[in-house]
């Protein structure tokens, strides 16, 4: 039996808020916690970006291995 590892959930962590604001966005695949509100806007655009990949390719994120998500990224960033 191959135990193929699979992504089923992205997390975003920003580390760069000051001024004591606790950030968190949930969606359906991911969660982001924390960030200045720029940084945090910046990994939500990249989040919706690579879930409008995957609708396009017409698969889900535990669908991807992790080598063949980080070539997905890429493309896209």
């Amino acid at each position: 039996m191959v135990n193929k590892k699979k992504i089923i959930r992205l997390m975003g962590v920003g580390f760069d808020a000051e001024e004591g604001h606790i950030r968190i966005t949930k969606g359906k695949n991911y969660d982001i916690f924390m960030g200045s509100d720029e940084s945090h806007e910046y990994i939500q655009k990249l989040i919706q970006k690579i879930e409008v990949e995957l609708e396009n390719r017409n698969i889900s994120l535990d669908d991807l291995t992790p080598d063949e998500f980080t070539e997905l990224v890429g493309l896209i960033i």
